[in-house]
């Protein structure tokens, strides 16, 4: 896509990353950083979860990477957590694993879907189902404050009520 494509389109993605129509830019940079802030974390040692967390909540926020946020429901197997994505994707995004984030106190914010790869030698906590595709549950527990500006949250709970 050539640059200019590229910038004319930035303003779209800053207000569509609102949410409230309220235009906050700042809105619009954390939604395309704080993903990419959050995958970093997985090197800071202590962080990545290794074991599945003893409970979640049945609902969740799911929110993919750049897009839409979309409630989900949660639940348990024998092997690991299973968490199922209610809404569609644009058909030229393919999931390729997910991530439970948890604050540091073990509460659940919600969990982030990425295009691509799993994170090398991160835990599989269980499974994460968009459509008709099933992708690598992984898992991470940090401060909130690390990947999201508090004005505007990456998992809102609106999208549950």
């Amino acid at each position: 896509m050539p640059r200019y494509s590229v910038l004319a389109l930035l303003p779209l993605v800053l207000l569509a990353a609102c949410g409230d129509g309220t235009p906050r830019y700042a809105c619009g940079v954390a939604s395309l950083a704080g993903p990419g802030m959050l995958l970093s974390e997985f090197g800071t040692p202590g962080q990545t979860l290794g074991l599945p967390p003893e409970s979640l909540p049945p609902r969740l926020v799911a929110r993919m990477v750049g897009g839409q946020a979309m409630p989900a429901i949660v639940g348990r197997t024998d092997s690991g957590w299973v968490i199922g994505v209610e809404g569609s994707l644009p058909s030229t995004v393919t999931p390729g694993f997910g991530v439970v984030v948890l604050n540091i106190d073990g509460a659940a914010r919600g969990v982030m879907v990425y295009e691509g790869a799993p994170i090398a030698l991160a835990p599989v906590l269980g499974t994460v189902t968009i459509e008709s595709t099933t992708v690598p549950l992984l898992g991470i527990q940090l401060n909130p404050g690390k990947y999201e500006d508090p004005k505007c949250p990456v998992f809102p709970d609106s999208v549950l009520r």
